[in-house]
């Protein structure tokens, strides 16, 4: 009977392997009552956990929620599945919040007053009462198919993605709040291979002959110029190289805006405050770290009493 299910298995799916035929029956002799009930109950627990993340950040921030909305929409329509076919779930008194939200573009006002308004939560108890089959059922940690392990994988980017899109809104809200700003960034290459930003903040200092040495000074002789450094015999890459010296993030945004193994690198000595702002370029950290090591300021145009 064994071989027969198997047989048809492969003819069903086109498999010629029988080894993945074999995988595939174990895996859902695995998931069968009462193991996949137990396994459901962890499922649920993850999809809502991560609805729960998403809940969170579109009622206090308002962004484009298109991507974010994928994923909320597809693992609601998991858990709807989930939940009619495990009782256990469905009959929990406290609702998940998907029951009142299964979708969030284009209902974020709603979402706003639903949790601000009338004081709900986002569907932590629910998901509490969840945890709880999940602790009696000695099984918390769930198996994954294929499938929704790249719906949680998608979801989790799209929560990374908002949230980097809400710290980045909040920066610029503290940034255009202050009353002082940096006008341009300089990079200075003293000869003992002393590498400074605007005179007061210190990157690491190249060594005589090294590899990063001769990569600053063709830098500096060809600012604003694509270019291949020549560095001779060498097991690291020219990413490394800078990354080594301390130019990663906005550090290398600006001043290496080009970094490429095939192409070459471009160098900028000296960047204005608008083309930092033209290239979108995220200074905030900078700026305070500058500031606090004493750099030199401008006064805010937007903060000038008349």
């Amino acid at each position: 009977m064994k071989d027969e299910t198997k047989q048809g298995l492969m003819k069903l799916l086109g498999i010629t392997d029988g080894k993945v035929a074999d995988d595939i029956l174990a895996y859902a002799k695995k998931l069968s009552a009462p193991e996949r009930k137990t396994n459901d109950f962890a499922l649920a627990k993850a999809l809502n956990e991560r609805v729960t993340d998403i809940f969170d950040l579109v009622s206090s921030d308002k962004l484009d929620t298109k991507a974010i909305n994928k994923s909320y929409v597809l693992m609601v329509n998991e858990l709807k599945k989930i939940y009619a076919r495990n009782t256990e779930l469905s009959d929990i008194e406290i609702s998940p919040i998907w029951k009142h939200f299964d979708i969030i573009e284009g209902a974020e006002y709603e979402i706003s007053e639903y949790i601000h308004t009338w004081d709900n939560d986002s569907g932590q108890r629910h998901n509490a009462k969840v945890n709880k089959l999940c602790i009696i059922s000695n099984k918390e940690t769930p198996e994954y198919t294929p499938e929704i392990k790249e719906l949680l994988v998608n979801a989790n980017k799209s929560i990374a993605d908002y949230r980097r899109q809400i710290d980045q809104q909040k920066r610029q809200k503290a940034n255009d709040s202050r009353d002082w700003f940096i006008s341009e960034y300089i990079l200075t290459y003293t000869e003992d291979g002393t590498i400074l930003i605007n005179n007061v903040l210190k990157l690491k200092k190249t060594q005589a002959g090294s590899t990063a040495t001769k990569l600053m000074e063709q830098a500096i002789k060809q600012p604003n110029t694509l270019f291949k450094p020549e560095l001779g015999q060498t097991a690291r890459n020219i990413s490394t190289i800078l990354s080594s010296l301390g130019f990663s993030g906005t550090l290398r945004t600006l001043f290496f805006p080009v970094v490429s193994t095939s192409k070459g690198i471009k160098f900028r000595t000296a960047i204005s405050r608008a083309t930092a702002d033209t290239e979108h370029i995220d200074t905030a950290e900078l700026d305070v770290r500058l500031e606090e090591l004493g750099a030199r300021t401008e006064i805010n145009p937007v903060n000038i009493p008349f």
